[in-house]
Protein backbone atom coordinates (compact mmCIF):
# COMPACT_ATOMS: atom_id res chain seq x y z
CA UNK A 1 0.00 0.00 0.00
CA UNK A 2 1.14 3.29 -0.56
CA UNK A 3 2.43 5.61 2.48
CA UNK A 4 0.18 8.50 0.87
CA UNK A 5 -2.85 6.14 1.14
CA UNK A 6 -1.88 4.84 4.43
CA UNK A 7 -1.35 7.70 5.94
CA UNK A 8 -5.31 8.92 5.00
CA UNK A 9 -6.40 6.02 6.92
CA UNK A 10 -4.46 6.91 10.13
CA UNK A 11 -5.00 10.19 9.97
CA UNK A 12 -8.00 11.01 12.13
CA UNK A 13 -10.86 13.05 9.98
CA UNK A 14 -11.31 16.33 11.98
CA UNK A 15 -14.99 17.06 12.29
CA UNK A 16 -13.98 20.95 13.01
CA UNK A 17 -11.31 22.64 12.26
CA UNK A 18 -10.05 24.68 14.82
CA UNK A 19 -7.91 27.23 13.00
CA UNK A 20 -9.47 28.07 9.33
CA UNK A 21 -7.94 28.76 6.37
CA UNK A 22 -8.26 33.16 6.38
CA UNK A 23 -10.87 34.33 4.41
CA UNK A 24 -10.77 36.91 1.70
CA UNK A 25 -13.39 38.30 2.41
CA UNK A 26 -13.77 41.08 5.63
CA UNK A 27 -14.68 39.65 9.20
CA UNK A 28 -17.67 38.16 9.57
CA UNK A 29 -19.42 37.78 14.01
CA UNK A 30 -22.37 36.23 14.74
CA UNK A 31 -24.91 37.12 17.43
CA UNK A 32 -26.57 33.89 19.32
CA UNK A 33 -29.89 34.35 20.30
CA UNK A 34 -33.06 32.49 20.59
CA UNK A 35 -36.45 33.80 19.35
CA UNK A 36 -37.85 34.18 22.73
CA UNK A 37 -35.33 36.88 22.87
CA UNK A 38 -36.67 39.03 20.56
CA UNK A 39 -33.01 41.64 20.66
CA UNK A 40 -34.65 44.08 18.10
CA UNK A 41 -37.65 44.98 20.71
CA UNK A 42 -35.71 44.88 23.37
CA UNK A 43 -34.09 48.39 24.65
CA UNK A 44 -31.13 46.62 26.39
CA UNK A 45 -30.37 44.75 23.43
CA UNK A 46 -31.03 48.03 21.00
CA UNK A 47 -28.35 49.53 23.33
CA UNK A 48 -25.78 47.16 22.79
CA UNK A 49 -26.85 47.12 18.83
CA UNK A 50 -26.61 50.69 18.44
CA UNK A 51 -22.67 49.90 19.35
CA UNK A 52 -21.82 46.83 17.57
CA UNK A 53 -23.58 47.07 14.29
CA UNK A 54 -21.81 50.62 13.17
CA UNK A 55 -18.67 48.66 14.66
CA UNK A 56 -18.63 46.04 12.57
CA UNK A 57 -19.54 48.28 9.73
CA UNK A 58 -16.81 50.33 10.43
CA UNK A 59 -14.51 47.39 9.69
CA UNK A 60 -16.66 46.51 6.37
CA UNK A 61 -17.41 43.59 8.31
CA UNK A 62 -20.79 41.19 8.24
CA UNK A 63 -22.82 39.97 10.51
CA UNK A 64 -25.20 36.67 10.99
CA UNK A 65 -27.66 36.73 13.82
CA UNK A 66 -28.34 32.59 14.64
CA UNK A 67 -31.38 30.84 15.97
CA UNK A 68 -30.63 28.92 18.87
CA UNK A 69 -30.90 25.01 17.06
CA UNK A 70 -33.47 22.17 18.59
CA UNK A 71 -30.13 19.71 18.99
CA UNK A 72 -28.14 22.17 21.27
CA UNK A 73 -24.09 22.51 20.18
CA UNK A 74 -21.51 20.52 21.63
CA UNK A 75 -18.93 22.92 21.53
CA UNK A 76 -18.35 26.85 21.02
CA UNK A 77 -15.79 25.73 17.96
CA UNK A 78 -18.73 24.26 16.70
CA UNK A 79 -20.56 27.39 16.53
CA UNK A 80 -17.84 29.32 14.58
CA UNK A 81 -17.23 27.05 12.39
CA UNK A 82 -20.75 25.32 11.40
CA UNK A 83 -21.62 29.06 10.77
CA UNK A 84 -17.99 30.35 9.20
CA UNK A 85 -17.59 33.08 11.72
CA UNK A 86 -14.78 34.78 12.71
CA UNK A 87 -16.18 35.65 15.90
CA UNK A 88 -18.98 35.05 17.95
CA UNK A 89 -20.87 37.28 20.16
CA UNK A 90 -23.66 36.06 23.01
CA UNK A 91 -25.84 39.05 24.48
CA UNK A 92 -27.86 36.88 26.93
CA UNK A 93 -25.70 33.64 27.74
CA UNK A 94 -27.81 32.82 30.75
CA UNK A 95 -31.08 33.30 28.98
CA UNK A 96 -30.34 31.29 25.49
CA UNK A 97 -30.02 27.86 26.37
CA UNK A 98 -28.38 25.77 29.58
CA UNK A 99 -26.16 23.91 27.70
CA UNK A 100 -24.92 26.97 26.25
CA UNK A 101 -24.32 28.37 29.68
CA UNK A 102 -22.25 25.49 30.53
CA UNK A 103 -20.12 25.51 27.73
CA UNK A 104 -19.28 29.26 28.17
CA UNK A 105 -18.48 28.24 32.01
CA UNK A 106 -16.58 25.31 31.52
CA UNK A 107 -14.34 26.61 27.81
CA UNK A 108 -11.70 28.41 27.38
CA UNK A 109 -12.22 30.59 24.17
CA UNK A 110 -10.42 33.26 22.61
CA UNK A 111 -13.44 34.54 19.74
CA UNK A 112 -16.36 33.94 22.22
CA UNK A 113 -17.57 37.41 23.88
CA UNK A 114 -20.69 37.59 26.46
CA UNK A 115 -22.36 40.35 27.95
CA UNK A 116 -22.85 41.24 31.54
CA UNK A 117 -24.17 38.53 33.77
CA UNK A 118 -20.44 38.23 35.30
CA UNK A 119 -19.05 35.15 36.89
CA UNK A 120 -15.60 34.05 38.48
CA UNK A 121 -13.15 32.26 36.45
CA UNK A 122 -15.02 32.63 32.33
CA UNK A 123 -12.15 32.11 30.23
CA UNK A 124 -13.89 33.65 27.65
CA UNK A 125 -14.20 37.47 26.95
CA UNK A 126 -16.63 39.44 28.58
CA UNK A 127 -17.94 42.97 28.94
CA UNK A 128 -20.25 43.77 32.12
CA UNK A 129 -21.30 46.98 33.82
CA UNK A 130 -20.56 47.38 37.92
CA UNK A 131 -23.56 46.84 39.29
CA UNK A 132 -22.48 47.40 42.49
CA UNK A 133 -21.50 50.86 41.77
CA UNK A 134 -25.00 51.67 39.90
CA UNK A 135 -26.61 51.02 43.05
CA UNK A 136 -24.29 52.67 45.60
CA UNK A 137 -25.29 55.65 43.18
CA UNK A 138 -28.84 55.58 43.21
CA UNK A 139 -28.94 54.53 46.95
CA UNK A 140 -26.52 57.63 47.04
CA UNK A 141 -29.13 60.23 45.94
CA UNK A 142 -31.91 58.93 47.44
CA UNK A 143 -30.55 59.86 50.91
CA UNK A 144 -29.46 62.81 50.26
CA UNK A 145 -33.41 63.22 48.96
CA UNK A 146 -34.12 62.57 52.14
CA UNK A 147 -35.44 58.67 51.59
CA UNK A 148 -34.73 56.19 53.96
CA UNK A 149 -36.86 53.37 53.19
CA UNK A 150 -36.18 52.06 49.85
CA UNK A 151 -36.85 48.79 48.05
CA UNK A 152 -36.60 46.79 44.91
CA UNK A 153 -39.05 45.67 42.10
CA UNK A 154 -36.77 43.42 40.47
CA UNK A 155 -36.62 40.42 37.66
CA UNK A 156 -37.43 36.73 38.05
CA UNK A 157 -35.00 34.71 40.40
CA UNK A 158 -34.66 31.76 37.94
CA UNK A 159 -34.97 31.40 34.40
CA UNK A 160 -37.37 28.35 32.88
CA UNK A 161 -36.39 26.18 30.24
CA UNK A 162 -38.28 23.47 28.40
CA UNK A 163 -36.13 20.53 27.58
CA UNK A 164 -37.23 17.39 26.20
CA UNK A 165 -40.79 17.98 28.21
CA UNK A 166 -38.95 18.50 31.30
CA UNK A 167 -39.02 21.86 32.92
CA UNK A 168 -35.22 23.02 34.01
CA UNK A 169 -34.90 26.79 36.04
CA UNK A 170 -31.47 28.12 36.34
CA UNK A 171 -30.72 31.14 38.48
CA UNK A 172 -31.13 34.99 36.70
CA UNK A 173 -28.06 36.06 37.62
CA UNK A 174 -28.91 39.73 36.69
CA UNK A 175 -31.40 39.54 39.55
CA UNK A 176 -28.90 37.95 41.81
CA UNK A 177 -26.49 40.82 41.21
CA UNK A 178 -28.34 43.84 41.04
CA UNK A 179 -30.54 42.38 44.53
CA UNK A 180 -27.04 41.90 46.12
CA UNK A 181 -25.39 45.27 44.91
CA UNK A 182 -28.70 47.00 46.56
CA UNK A 183 -28.85 45.39 49.82
CA UNK A 184 -24.61 46.44 50.18
CA UNK A 185 -25.50 49.99 49.05
CA UNK A 186 -28.12 50.32 51.80
CA UNK A 187 -25.90 48.66 54.38
CA UNK A 188 -23.23 50.45 53.47
CA UNK A 189 -25.45 53.84 54.29
CA UNK A 190 -25.92 52.45 57.39
CA UNK A 191 -30.46 52.16 56.42
CA UNK A 192 -32.55 49.40 57.51
CA UNK A 193 -34.15 47.52 55.10
CA UNK A 194 -36.91 45.08 54.67
CA UNK A 195 -37.49 42.39 52.65
CA UNK A 196 -41.12 42.92 51.79
CA UNK A 197 -39.83 45.80 50.04
CA UNK A 198 -38.25 43.94 47.59
CA UNK A 199 -40.84 42.50 44.93
CA UNK A 200 -39.89 39.99 41.83
CA UNK A 201 -41.57 40.16 38.23
CA UNK A 202 -41.76 37.43 36.47
CA UNK A 203 -40.22 39.01 33.63
CA UNK A 204 -38.23 42.15 33.23
CA UNK A 205 -40.91 43.82 31.08
CA UNK A 206 -43.45 47.12 31.46
CA UNK A 207 -46.46 44.72 31.97
CA UNK A 208 -44.98 42.68 34.82
CA UNK A 209 -43.99 46.17 36.53
CA UNK A 210 -47.19 47.71 36.04
CA UNK A 211 -48.80 43.99 37.30
CA UNK A 212 -46.81 43.81 40.59
CA UNK A 213 -46.93 47.18 41.62
CA UNK A 214 -50.56 47.72 41.54
CA UNK A 215 -50.63 44.57 43.83
CA UNK A 216 -48.06 46.15 46.20
CA UNK A 217 -49.69 49.22 46.02
CA UNK A 218 -52.51 47.78 47.96
CA UNK A 219 -50.22 47.54 50.88
CA UNK A 220 -50.06 49.73 54.24
CA UNK A 221 -46.59 49.12 54.85
CA UNK A 222 -44.93 50.84 51.23
CA UNK A 223 -41.11 52.12 51.06
CA UNK A 224 -40.84 55.85 49.92
CA UNK A 225 -38.58 54.95 47.37
CA UNK A 226 -37.63 51.60 45.10
CA UNK A 227 -35.21 50.89 42.78
CA UNK A 228 -35.85 48.73 39.98
CA UNK A 229 -33.57 46.06 37.92
CA UNK A 230 -34.31 47.90 34.39
CA UNK A 231 -36.27 50.97 33.21
CA UNK A 232 -38.82 48.70 31.50
CA UNK A 233 -40.18 47.64 35.02
CA UNK A 234 -39.78 51.30 36.11
CA UNK A 235 -42.47 52.45 33.32
CA UNK A 236 -44.53 49.77 34.35
CA UNK A 237 -44.51 50.96 38.16
CA UNK A 238 -44.62 54.48 37.26
CA UNK A 239 -48.17 53.76 35.04
CA UNK A 240 -49.63 51.79 38.41
CA UNK A 241 -48.68 54.44 40.37
CA UNK A 242 -50.29 57.23 37.88
CA UNK A 243 -53.71 55.16 38.02
CA UNK A 244 -53.94 54.30 41.97
CA UNK A 245 -52.79 58.12 42.78
CA UNK A 246 -50.03 57.00 45.44
CA UNK A 247 -46.21 58.03 44.36
CA UNK A 248 -42.83 56.64 44.96
CA UNK A 249 -39.52 58.11 44.10
CA UNK A 250 -38.53 55.53 41.44
CA UNK A 251 -34.75 54.87 39.95
CA UNK A 252 -34.86 52.70 36.93
CA UNK A 253 -31.65 50.89 35.58
CA UNK A 254 -30.32 50.92 31.62
CA UNK A 255 -31.27 54.79 30.46
CA UNK A 256 -32.75 53.55 27.36
CA UNK A 257 -34.72 55.27 24.68
CA UNK A 258 -37.75 56.09 26.47
CA UNK A 259 -36.78 57.12 29.75
CA UNK A 260 -35.63 60.69 28.81
CA UNK A 261 -39.25 61.24 27.33
CA UNK A 262 -41.47 59.39 29.28
CA UNK A 263 -44.17 60.75 31.34
CA UNK A 264 -42.50 61.89 33.96
CA UNK A 265 -38.65 61.72 32.81
CA UNK A 266 -37.21 58.77 34.21
CA UNK A 267 -34.27 59.06 36.66
CA UNK A 268 -32.15 56.06 36.26
CA UNK A 269 -28.93 54.42 36.31
CA UNK A 270 -27.22 54.38 32.80
CA UNK A 271 -25.24 51.39 30.99
CA UNK A 272 -22.88 52.37 28.44
CA UNK A 273 -24.58 49.90 26.20
CA UNK A 274 -23.57 51.48 23.22
CA UNK A 275 -19.92 51.72 23.94
CA UNK A 276 -19.95 48.36 25.43
CA UNK A 277 -21.16 47.06 22.46
CA UNK A 278 -18.51 48.91 20.28
CA UNK A 279 -15.85 47.43 22.43
CA UNK A 280 -16.78 43.86 22.70
CA UNK A 281 -16.89 44.18 18.44
CA UNK A 282 -12.87 45.88 19.09
CA UNK A 283 -11.71 43.16 21.63
CA UNK A 284 -12.99 40.17 19.05
CA UNK A 285 -11.21 41.54 16.28
CA UNK A 286 -7.79 41.82 18.28
CA UNK A 287 -8.13 38.42 19.44
CA UNK A 288 -8.70 37.41 15.89
CA UNK A 289 -5.42 39.22 14.44
CA UNK A 290 -3.33 37.59 17.74
CA UNK A 291 -2.86 40.94 19.39
CA UNK A 292 -4.28 39.53 22.77
CA UNK A 293 -2.77 36.48 24.89
CA UNK A 294 -5.91 35.51 26.93
CA UNK A 295 -9.52 36.36 27.15
CA UNK A 296 -10.33 39.81 28.15
CA UNK A 297 -12.36 41.19 30.70
CA UNK A 298 -13.52 44.26 30.81
CA UNK A 299 -15.78 46.40 33.31
CA UNK A 300 -17.88 49.53 32.71
CA UNK A 301 -19.01 52.25 35.52
CA UNK A 302 -22.43 52.84 35.14
CA UNK A 303 -23.80 56.48 35.63
CA UNK A 304 -26.85 57.93 37.54
CA UNK A 305 -28.75 60.46 35.06
CA UNK A 306 -31.26 62.62 37.54
CA UNK A 307 -34.59 63.45 35.58
CA UNK A 308 -38.18 63.32 37.78
CA UNK A 309 -39.36 60.80 39.51
CA UNK A 310 -36.69 60.81 42.38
Amino acid sequence: MKARAVDKILKPRARYKKNPPARKHSHCFGILTTPAKDIFHSSYHRGLLSGIVPRIKAVKGRMKILMMPFQPYRSLEEILCRHDLDGLLILTWRWIHPSIARLIETTRHSRVLVVNDPVPGLRVNSVYADTDAGMAQAVAHLVKKGFHKIGMLHGPWKVSFKIRKKKIKVPFIDTRLKVEGLIRALKAKRLLWDRGWFRSGAANSETEGYRVMKNWLREKDLPEAIVCGNDDLAFGALKAMKKSGKNLAVIGFDDNERAKSFNPPLTTVRQPLAQMGRDAVEILIRQIHGSLLRPVSKKYLPRLIVRKTA
